[in-house]
């Protein structure tokens, strides 16, 4: 079934913050870049925490940037027919009735899965090219699928699905990096601040605070010490308020979310997203390589070691550097959330800040949370496992 795509030129320049003299190219990566040089820290340093709201009950921004009829699964068996209409912020389908609205947040993905059963009314599902998008930190999960009944309408329906999924991806990035203020990956301590001297790699990141909330938060690795290492985080990148510590040892646990174009990853029990796929990428490699560190029981590194550790960063970055290179400035895509008072208090191992933690539980279920029946269906085989033929789309990871 074929999809209508109708981008908008003046949506998507406001959107990106480009000028109306600039070309239009739809065919634009995010994650696709030119070369350029390492990115300055921004002029006028940010004061207090960025925080967000990222429920998914956002209006939706403008019109659709793409609109298709596919075929929606639930787990109650039943395959309906629908229109999707994608946005820049988020998606809409209409389901027996009702008008089913999502905004997307940094935490979610979108990717390729299969269904190897046959309903109760006899439909085979193998016979449709799904691709599933999972509000993880949401507990809703979706999955889409283009019908093909023959080889010439697989071929059709695998192309159908790719592009799906790609631009889903990409507006997926786009909300994320929306709410990045300008920043560089930085190596080098402050000089004028003590509490940055060990840092080997430092930069901002997006931190799921609870089901409705998430901070943007300048985060700091240092190394191996005492039989730990540490991601020291704080309010912004003057590093004057310590929000809070997250301790490494040599077997915390830190791992990557696994979907298209999808940046985020979870050190212990918080869960992180970056700017671009690089600085993941880099973050992750960082990390590891801590704990390789203790897990071989290495010392304590010397000075002359932490400039070799910074200066194997810079390498990385330098090598890569078109990877590293952010979007151009825009509006955040999500509304700011209210700020909170700082902590008095650093906490440790992981441990929420104060202000978060002293917040209450979300009350019940999101306003636009998952119709019945549209969990995860535990039939689906994520492309890549199980025997299944990868990710199939260009951006995985």
């Amino acid at each position: 079934l074929g999809a209508m795509s109708v981008f908008s030129t003046p949506l998507c320049r406001c959107i990106c913050g480009s000028s109306r003299k600039d070309d239009f190219d739809p065919e634009r990566v995010l994650d696709g870049f030119g070369e350029i040089e390492p990115q300055p820290a921004q002029q006028v340093p940010l004061a207090g925490m960025l925080t967000y709201s990222a429920s998914t009950d956002q209006p939706l921004r403008g019109v659709p940037i793409r609109e298709g009829a596919l075929w929606l699964l639930s787990a109650e068996e039943e395959v309906a027919l629908v229109t999707l209409s994608l946005y820049v912020n988020g998606f809409a389908f209409s389901h027996k009735g009702r008008e089913h609205a999502f905004s997307l947040s940094p935490f979610a993905l979108v990717r390729n899965c299969k269904f190897h059963a046959t309903t109760s009314e006899g439909i085979d599902l193998s016979d449709f090219k799904c691709f599933k998008v999972s509000l993880f930190t949401q507990g809703a999960c979706f999955y889409f699928g283009i019908r093909a009944s023959s080889e010439q309408q697989e071929s059709e329906a695998e192309e159908e699905r790719s592009r799906w999924v790609v631009d889903i991806s990409r507006a997926m990035r786009l909300v994320t990096q929306s709410l990045f203020p300008p920043f560089g990956i930085a190596c080098e301590p402050l000089k004028a601040n003590s509490l940055t001297q060990r840092r080997i790699l430092a930069g901002y990141l997006l931190h799921h605070d609870d089901v409705s909330i998430a901070s943007v938060l300048y985060c700091e690795l240092h190394p191996q010490s005492h039989e730990f290492g540490k991601i020291v985080v704080y309010e912004n990148e003057m590093c004057q308020t310590v929000v809070m510590e997250i301790f490494i040892t040599e077997r915390s646990t830190c791992c990557e979310k696994v979907g298209i174009s999808c940046s985020c990853f979870s050190v212990e029990d918080h869960l992180f997203s970056t700017r671009t796929l690089a600085e993941r990428r880099l973050w992750l490699r960082a990390i590891s390589n801590v704990k390789v560190k203790l897990q071989n029981r290495a010392p304590e590194p010397t000075v002359e070691e932490l400039r070799n550790y910074r200066f194997a960063v810079r390498e990385c970055i330098r090598i890569g550097q078109a990877a590293f290179q952010a979007q151009a400035p825009m509006d955040a895509l999500l509304p700011k959330h209210p700020s909170r008072a700082p902590p008095g208090t650093p906490q440790a191992v992981g441990g929420l800040p104060e202000a978060l933690a002293a917040m209450p539980a979300a009350p019940g279920p999101l306003v636009r949370q998952a119709p019945p029946g549209f969990a995860a269906l535990p039939m689906a085989i994520e492309d890549g496992e199980a025997g299944g033929g990868g990710g199939g789309t260009e951006g995985a990871e």
